[in-house]
C-alpha cells in the first residue's frame, strides 16, 4: 500500500533558495528541514519547534496548560507586570500560614506594592485605573478603547500632567481622546453626565492631552454619529442609510465642514425620517444629539439649501420641504 505524502508547510518569507534562487520554500515539521521544493536543497536542518509543549483537545483544558497570563494593563506598575502577592494567612495548598511567618509575608507584599510604583508620578496609577474602569462601564465602551485611554493616562502621568488639576479630570479627557481616536466618539455633553464633571473642564483636559502627547486626532465627522443616535432614536436601517446618503452628499469637497457635526447628523436624521415616513420630533433629535432645537434647525437649513432633494420611501428623489413642518 503506498505511503501517504507528508503536508509540507510553505514558508511565506522574503527568503531565496542560493542555489536556484526559488522563492518556493516548504517546512518539514517531522524531520525539521528547510528544503527548497524546486532543487531539493536543504536551507535548515534543525528548526526549532515553535509550537506549545502540550497538547489540548478542548478550549478549556488548553486555557488550563497555557503558560501565558492576562494581557498587560497600562494602568499597572512595574511596566505592566501583573505579579500579585495575596494575603498572607494561607499557603498555596490552603493550608493556614503560622502566626510567626505572616510578619515576613507581609513586609514582603508591602514591598512589592512599593516596587511596582516606584517611579514618580505612578502611585497615582490605582485610583486612575478605578476612575477609568467605571467612565468605560457607564459610557458601554469597547476594550480596545479603554486600553488606549490607559495608555493616554500612564503617557500624562510620566508627563506630569495631572499637575494643577484633578486626576478625575484628566482621566475623563483621556477617555474622551480614546474615543476619538478608536472612532466612537462621545459628546462632552455625555462625558460631563457620565462623569459629573464639567465638559469644559473636559474639553481643557482634552486639549492639553492632545498638545502635549501630540496625538494624532482627526476632525469628527457628523457620520460617526449617525448609527448610535438611530439607535437611541428607536429608527430602522432603511432611515440609517438614507441619512448616510445625505452626508456624503453634504460632506463632498464641494461643500465645506461641517461646524457641528452632532447637529448636522442629527440634521440628516430628522431629513431621513420624514423621507422614510418615521418622523422625529426636532426635541427628541436635538436630546439625543446634544444640542439645542435652534443649532439643529440651522443644520436642517443649511442641509436643505446645498441639497436639491431628499429621498423618498420608493429610492426617487423628491424636493425638500421649505420649512421645518
Amino acid at each position: 500500500m503506498p505511503r501517504a505524502p507528508r503536508l509540507l508547510a510553505v514558508i511565506d518569507e522574503d527568503r531565496t533558495c542560493p542555489e536556484c534562487r526559488s522563492a518556493h520554500l516548504v517546512l518539514d515539521d517531522v524531520r525539521g528541514e528547510l528544503v527548497c521544493d524546486d532543487c531539493g536543497l536543504v536551507l535548515e536542518d534543525r528548526t526549532v519547534d515553535r509550537s506549545p509543549d502540550w497538547s489540548a483537545y478542548a478550549p478549556e483544558e488548553a486555557r488550563r496548560l497555557a503558560h501565558t497570563g492576562a494581557p498587560r494593563d497600562p494602568l499597572t506598575g512595574a511596566s505592566g507586570l501583573t505579579t500579585v502577592i495575596p494575603s498572607p494567612h494561607r499557603d498555596a495548598h490552603g493550608n493556614a500560614i503560622p502566626f510567626e511567618g505572616r510578619g515576613a509575608l507581609y513586609r514582603i507584599q508591602r514591598l512589592q506594592r512599593h516596587a511596582s510604583h516606584a517611579l514618580p508620578g505612578e502611585r497615582s496609577l490605582p485610583e486612575a485605573a478605578r476612575l477609568l474602569d467605571r467612565f468605560v462601564s457607564q459610557l458601554d465602551l469597547p476594550r480596545n478603547v479603554r486600553d488606549e485611554a490607559g495608555f493616554l493616562c500612564r503617557k500624562a502621568i510620566a508627563k506630569q500632567l495631572a499637575r494643577g488639576r484633578s486626576l478625575e479630570v484628566l482621566v475623563a479627557g483621556a477617555v474622551y481622546a480614546a474615543c476619538r481616536i478608536d472612532g466612537v466618539p462621545r459628546t462632552l455633553d455625555e462625558m460631563q453626565r457620565v462623569t459629573g464633571i464639567a465638559k469644559t473642564r473636559v474639553g481643557a483636559a482634552y486639549r492639553s492631552l492632545h498638545r502635549e502627547l501630540s496625538l494624532a486626532i482627526h476632525a469628527a465627522q457628523p457620520a460617526d454619529y449617525v448609527q448610535r443616535f438611530c439607535s437611541e432614536l428607536g429608527m430602522t436601517n432603511r432611515v440609517e442609510q438614507e441619512a448616510f446618503v445625505l452626508l456624503r452628499t453634504f460632506e463632498s469637497p464641494a461643500t465645506p465642514t461641517s461646524v457641528s457635526p452632532c447637529g448636522t447628523a442629527g440634521a440628516a436624521i430628522y431629513l431621513a425620517g420624514l423621507a422614510c415616513g418615521e418622523p422625529r420630533s426636532e426635541k427628541a433629535i436635538a436630546k439625543v444629539a446634544g444640542v439645542s432645537e435652534v443649532t439643529l434647525r440651522n443644520r436642517y437649513l443649511e442641509l436643505k439649501s446645498l441639497l436639491p432633494g431628499i429621498a423618498s420611501p420608493r429610492g426617487r428623489l423628491r424636493r425638500a420641504p421649505r420649512s421645518l413642518p
